[in-house]
């Protein structure tokens, strides 16, 4: 047997906990909508294409996000780091606590981004950061099956 751990069992076991031992943030703004698991995309919804064979996601609990590489043939994950959020009228905010050895120098940091939600996308643009992705929600989970 086998001792393997899929993306999706991965992806389920991060969201589980840390949607449990992340503090709690106040919002001004319903975070139910962003719950989930998101891949970043173009501006009409299609997976941007892997750099170096890897794909992004961002996975939001309604306290916290992790963000992670992976290669969906290969089943390797690079690039995790993860923390809390919060959310104050249309800017999202990103805490950095935990970070892999190679990432270890944005731990800490504290990112904020102007947050948009439209047709099922979910826009975000750096406020004195250079990030601007646009991220779709998936369903991992059914490509498992």
């Amino acid at each position: 047997m086998k001792k393997t751990l899929t993306l999706s069992a991965f992806i389920f076991v991060i969201i589980f906990i840390f949607s449990n031992i992340c503090s709690a943030q106040t919002s001004s703004i319903d975070k139910t909508q962003l719950i989930g698991i998101w891949q970043q995309c173009d501006s009409v919804g299609n997976p941007v294409p892997p750099v170096s064979g890897f794909t992004e996601y961002k996975l939001l609990t309604p306290e916290s996000f992790t963000v992670l590489k992976a290669n969906k043939e290969t089943g390797v994950f690079v690039g995790i780091f993860f923390g809390s959020y919060s959310l104050e009228n249309d800017t999202y905010i990103e805490t950095l606590t935990y970070a892999t050895p190679q990432l270890i120098s944005i731990k800490g940091t504290k990112n904020l981004f102007y947050m948009a939600l439209k047709n099922n996308l979910l826009y975000i643009s750096g406020i004195n950061n250079p990030y601007k992705q646009i991220w779709k929600k998936v369903n991992v989970f059914a490509e498992s099956k």
